[in-house]
Order: C-alpha cells, then sequence, then structure tokens
C-alpha cells in the first residue's frame, strides 16, 4: 500500500452520529464526490457491537440510478476505512454514498481534500422534511441527496439575519435517490451580496418521515485556501440551550486564532438569547445577550461579541435562549497565518461516555481532545487511547473542576502516543458525571484541520 493511500485511510477513520431505525443503519453522505475526487474521499463505519456486521455502500447518480453496490464487513468493536475508489472501482458518474446495515447503532464519517493546503468532512447527516444549513458564505457548494423513495420537489430559501428573503426562493425538482449539487452562484445569480445571506432553510413537501439531507461545503471562508463542512439541521431540532466545548482567539506561537460564532433562530418568533463565554479556568467570565428576528441569525467574531483582549483566550460557550425557543449555530476556528479553518456544530446533551473514532498523530498530523464539565461538580474522566484492534495504547485520569474545560494535545494527555510507530485508532472518553467533548485533528502546519464528532460511547467497553 502506498504512503499517499496509507495516510488517507489512516485520516478517513472517524466517527459520526448515526441515522438509525429500528434493527439498522442507514448512513447518508449527501456530499457528491466527483469522479476526480475518488482517489482522495474517504468514508469510514464504526461498528460498536460485539459481532462483525456486513455494511453495503450504494452510489448513487444525480438521476437516484444505483452506479455501484460494495458489500463491506466491519469488525466486532471495529472500524472500515476505504476510499471512494476502492468502494467503486468501476464508476463512471458522481454520486452521493448510502450506507446500510442490518446492525443497528453504526457511525460514518467522510474526509476529503488535497491534504496539503486544505481538507475536511462531516459525520453522516440526519435527513428531514425542513432543514437549516447555519452557515452559508459566498462560495459555498450546495448537496442536497433524496433519500427517500420517490420524487420530490425542495424549495430554497437564502435568508438573511433578520430572517426574510434575500431573493426568490429557488425551487428544485430531486429524483427519488437523486442529488442537487451547485454554487451559491448557480443557484442565485442576481444576488448582488453574498455578504448578506446568514442561512439556508430547505423545505420539502415530501411523502415519508425523513428523505432530504444536505451538507455545505464552504470554500475559502475566513481563510484561503481552505475547506469547511457543515451538516443541515432539521429545523425541528428542539434545543434550548446548546454547548460549544472549545473556543480560541488570539496569538499563540507562530498562530493567529480566530474564532466565529454563527446562530440560527429555529422558531418563527423573536428569540431572546444569552451567550456565556467562560474562560478555561472559569476565571473570566463574559455574557452578551440580544433578540434573534423570527428565522433570524447573526455572526459574530468572538473578540468583538465577548469584548476579548488582543491577547490569547480559551475557553467554551454556551447559548442560552431565554424565550425558551429552540436555537441552532456553528462556531468556526481559523488560523490566520497558516489558513486552516473548521467548523464545529453544537453539542446539546454531555454523556458519561464519549468516543472519538480516530486518531491521526504521527507526521504529518496530531491530534487534540477539548473537554467540558459544565456541572457544580467536579468530573473525573478518564481518556483511552485505543489501537485499531482495540488494544490499549494508554490511559490517564484527570479531574475537572466545575464549570471548567481544558484542550491538550492528545499525546499530552497520553504520552505513550509519541512512542507510536503507526497510526490511526480511537479515544474513549470516561467520566462520573456527563460532559461535552470535540476531538480537531490536523496537520502539523496547521494548514489542515478537522473536526471529529463526540458520539456517545455507552455501548464501548474498554479494556482493564
Amino acid at each position: 500500500m502506498g504512503t499517499a493511500k496509507s495516510m488517507m485511510l489512516a485520516v478517513v477513520a472517524f466517527i459520526g452520529l448515526p441515522v438509525s431505525s429500528i434493527a439498522q443503519s442507514t448512513l447518508n453522505f449527501p456530499r457528491v464526490v466527483q469522479l476526480e475526487e475518488m482517489t482522495t474521499t474517504g468514508f469510514a463505519v464504526v461498528n460498536p457491537t460485539s459481532t462483525n456486521t456486513t455494511v453495503t455502500f450504494t452510489l448513487y447518480n444525480e438521476e437516484g440510478q444505483a452506479k455501484g453496490t460494495s458489500p463491506q464487513t466491519v469488525p466486532a468493536r471495529g472500524q472500515l476505512a476505504r476510499l471512494a475508489n476502492e468502494l467503486f472501482p468501476g464508476a463512471t458518474e458522481a454520486g452521493w454514498v448510502q450506507a446500510t446495515s442490518a446492525a443497528a447503532g453504526l457511525h460514518g464519517f467522510w474526509f476529503g481534500g488535497d491534504f496539503a493546503t486544505f481538507a475536511d468532512g462531516a459525520e453522516a447527516a440526519t435527513p428531514a422534511t425542513e432543514l437549516v444549513l447555519p452557515l452559508i458564505t459566498p462560495f459555498s457548494e450546495i448537496h442536497i441527496a433524496n433519500t427517500g423513495a420517490t420524487d420530490v420537489t425542495i424549495l430554497l430559501n437564502l435568508l438573511g439575519t433578520d430572517g426574510a428573503d434575500l431573493v426568490t426562493p429557488f425551487p428544485q425538482r430531486i429524483p427519488a435517490r437523486g442529488f442537487f449539487r451547485s454554487t451559491m452562484v448557480g443557484i442565485f445569480p442576481v444576488q448582488d451580496d453574498f455578504s448578506l445571506p446568514s442561512h439556508m432553510r430547505i423545505t420539502c413537501k415530501c411523502k415519508g418521515s425523513a428523505p432530504v439531507a444536505a451538507t455545505v461545503v464552504a470554500r475559502n471562508f475566513l481563510s484561503s485556501p481552505s475547506s469547511a463542512v457543515s451538516n443541515g439541521v432539521p429545523a425541528s431540532t428542539p434545543a434550548t440551550t446548546i454547548y460549544f466545548p472549545h473556543l480560541v482567539q488570539g496569538p499563540q506561537d507562530a498562530s493567529n486564532w480566530i474564532s466565529l460564532v454563527g446562530l440560527t433562530n429555529l422558531s418563527e418568533s423573536d428569540n431572546d438569547v444569552t451567550l456565556t463565554f467562560i474562560s478555561e479556568s472559569g476565571a473570566l467570565v463574559r455574557n452578551n445577550q440580544f433578540t434573534l428576528p423570527p428565522n433570524g441569525g447573526s455572526r459574530y467574531f468572538a473578540r468583538d461579541l465577548f469584548a476579548l483582549t488582543t491577547g490569547f483566550e480559551n475557553g467554551w460557550v454556551r447559548v442560552t435562549s431565554n424565550s425558551g425557543l429552540p436555537i441552532t449555530g456553528y462556531i468556526a476556528y481559523a488560523d490566520t497565518a497558516a489558513r486552516g479553518v473548521a467548523v464545529v456544530a453544537p453539542q446539546i446533551d454531555a454523556q458519561p461516555s464519549l468516543l472519538f473514532a480516530h486518531i491521526a498523530d504521527l507526521p504529518p498530523w496530531l491530534t487534540g481532545l477539548a473537554l467540558l464539565n459544565a456541572n457544580t461538580a467536579a468530573a473525573n474522566i478518564e481518556v483511552f487511547a485505543m489501537r485499531p484492534n482495540g488494544t490499549l495504547i494508554g490511559r490517564t485520569s484527570i479531574s475537572l473542576p466545575p464549570g471548567t474545560s481544558t484542550a491538550r494535545l492528545l499525546r499530552d494527555f497520553i504520552p505513550q502516543m509519541a512512542s507510536r510507530t503507526s497510526d490511526g485508532g480511537f479515544v474513549f472518553v470516561r467520566s462520573d458525571v456527563p460532559v461535552y467533548g470535540i476531538e480537531l485533528f490536523f496537520s502539523r502546519d496547521l494548514q489542515v484541520l478537522a473536526n471529529v464528532a463526540a458520539s456517545p460511547g455507552n455501548t464501548f467497553v474498554p479494556p482493564q
């Protein structure tokens, strides 16, 4: 196996949130893979169950025709990582990918880029009859997959921060299992100022429960060249309080970090929100309060939002709706010196255990872990680094005071990481009180940043 191919397979071993029905898993990856991207786009599926399972990958073209299928075996409590061209070696058309299995609770992720100047990916997307894309930028690519068995017509509304349509809504027919892919300019060619949009709403008068999934690929957002990915969020998401376990701002060694906080009001009423930034130690607390218009949004740099100094700041953010109405959003991190960018979705519920199914820590990569204890009691946390075969690399225990967070390199948590000779594996976190967490892996020159989503690790049992 060549070096580039080995690196790619290591990179794509991520975890995402599953879209599951009773006694089965269906993972939807709406990002359309072009033919020239088949060798640089990978998919990973994690099987937390105690038995081997078969996962079938299917490539659907624009008209919804299956242009390739690939059954693969995922080992018990293991993972499978494959490049698109390995799954579909005879592919002749671009397409989106769906992975299905009779086993429940599988997790999935895709990842792609040139791995030198840009790369990113996302967990399997949650389909719904109405979606919100919280992140819309001038150079966004919109990818929408019809995961249902019947043709649908969707309506795309480009909304400003005031919640009003900026242009005439755009209708689009998508065949059963088909896809729609376009740039912002391709959808709304008459839009003069693409700095105005805040977010997009996708509405589908669809048959069935949840047939549409979507992903935004934001090119050159905050820094150039870069690629940042954000999935569509079901408009029915009920969260009235959301958490971001990590925010970083200001100069740090050779880096210059900026963070952008975006919010979207998922309700049709005014939504009064309070944003709180708390430093890693809990010593610094900054609040801001404002009202999001009906269906409106906001987008502020963290320094302006929380009146931070020009020095380095590191902490976490809580956003609460004082109106008791649903909200969503994102935080985008960028190193303006190295040009790496990553977008992180909010977390809603803290978990007693978290699973991050990727480790990339040999050159040119590093892995970082941020943990947040938002409780009023200390959290006693164990961090396990695991090899791909499920054996232990190392473990550590930390105590995280109430209302504080910590962000470190994984090798700072677990020094054994520095003596490894092969990459891959995953991280398991266990706590005596529920906690939040994110993982970022990145190239050592920080030109590539990628968020690895946390998943509840309730079914995983670490070795003694």
